[in-house]
């Protein structure tokens, strides 16, 4: 079994608490859970990444599990399809080659709620930390970077189909790849209530290219070389929100996220 990077995933929050693999608000509702199965070769595919389970404010799932269409995303997640050590490259997105993400330590996890009812504010900040030789990050928007994928059911069916929000900077271009972009939010289009999935991105991390696609697989990867036993540290933000928000709301949310 290869391995080359060591994960460990801090959550921020405005108050302190034990590390927990459970992300609650002050009131106990769940925002988050992560899943970190121990690497087991005997079953590779259900263990070879860690990840988050994403809920809605109400309490409902947002994100898909193992299985599914392209069973190697799952929940909120990290990885890079095009990641090179010497003269060596690995796949840390679809791990088919023998390669694992390892949760080395859980620093701390936490949640904090700001902003009006009905919204969950969820950071998480992942350092990469790389061993006696320089690492290179990269690969495309659609196999690279931090992503969340939404429930397989909206892979299942067409109709209504997931919808996206982008700023009034951004440029598109083919396979759904997008830049000028400082978030981008997914409708899901749940029958009884949509929910809102707002990712913004920071000023502190490398340069990001988007990907969207409408089966609910969305966020964006950014390139970076990591020196020799050196950590590279990014920090992602979600916002969560019961109901179809507008551009104008995830505009403003943004604003408020990243001026923290």
């Amino acid at each position: 079994m290869r391995r080359i990077l060591c994960l460990s995933w801090l959550f921020c929050a405005c108050a302190a608490s034990p590390p927990s693999p459970e992300l609650r608000t002050a009131d106990g509702e769940l925002g988050a859970r992560l899943v970190a199965v121990p690497p087991d070769p005997a079953a590779h595919a259900d263990s070879c990444k860690p990840y988050h389970e994403v809920f809605a404010p109400d309490g409902r799932l947002l994100t898909k599990g193992l299985g599914g269409t392209y069973p190697h995303h799952r929940g909120l997640f990290v990885g890079w399809n095009q990641v090179q050590v010497g003269g060596e490259r690995f796949d840390f997105w679809h791990c088919k080659n023998g390669e694992t993400q390892r949760l080395q330590k859980l620093l701390t996890a936490e949640e904090h709620r700001r902003g009006g009812a009905g919204e969950h504010w969820l950071e998480l900040v992942v350092e990469l930390r790389a061993g006696a030789a320089a690492v290179l990050l990269d690969g495309d928007p659609q196999h690279a970077g931090c992503q969340f994928r939404a429930l397989q059911q909206f892979a299942d069916r067409a109709d209504p189909a997931i919808r996206y929000l982008r700023p009034s900077t951004a440029a598109g271009g083919k396979e759904d790849v997008w830049t000028g972009c400082g978030w981008i939010a997914a409708v899901l289009p749940f029958e009884d209530q949509p929910v809102t999935v707002l990712r913004c991105e920071h000023a502190g991390n490398p340069p990001a290219t988007w990907s969207t696609r409408p089966y609910g697989r969305f966020g964006a990867m950014c390139k970076a070389t990591i020196a020799p036993h050196q950590a590279l540290t990014l920090r992602y933000s979600y916002v969560v929100a019961l109901g179809e928000r507008d551009a104008a709301w995830c505009a403003g949310t943004w604003a408020k996220v990243t001026a923290r």
